[in-house]
């Protein structure tokens, strides 16, 4: 049973990576940084696109209110078709 016993010396812990090891892993970093930046403007620019485009229909919303308060004058309103007088 010497396989379960664990003779003579072994290397407890993992080689150092080295130069192209520690290379790889700051590319491989980099790669993920560059991707979460990415979708990070995407998400961003459609927020933006939705917000101006709710911006424009508001005021389009606006203006049509406007212009139907500008067509209804008084005399256009309830107001000589029902007494309020007291």
């Amino acid at each position: 049973m010497p396989e379960a016993i664990s003779h003579g010396a072994r290397q407890a812990f993992l080689p150092s990576l080295g130069a192209s090891g520690t290379e790889k892993v700051a590319q491989q970093a980099e790669a993920a940084r560059n991707r979460q930046s990415e979708a990070t403007a995407e998400m961003v620019q459609r927020q933006a696109d939705f917000s101006s485009s709710r911006a424009e229909l508001l005021s389009e919303q606006a203006d049509k209110l406007v212009r139907r308060a500008e067509r209804t004058g008084p005399e256009n309103g309830l107001g000589r078709l029902v007494d309020i007088s007291v």
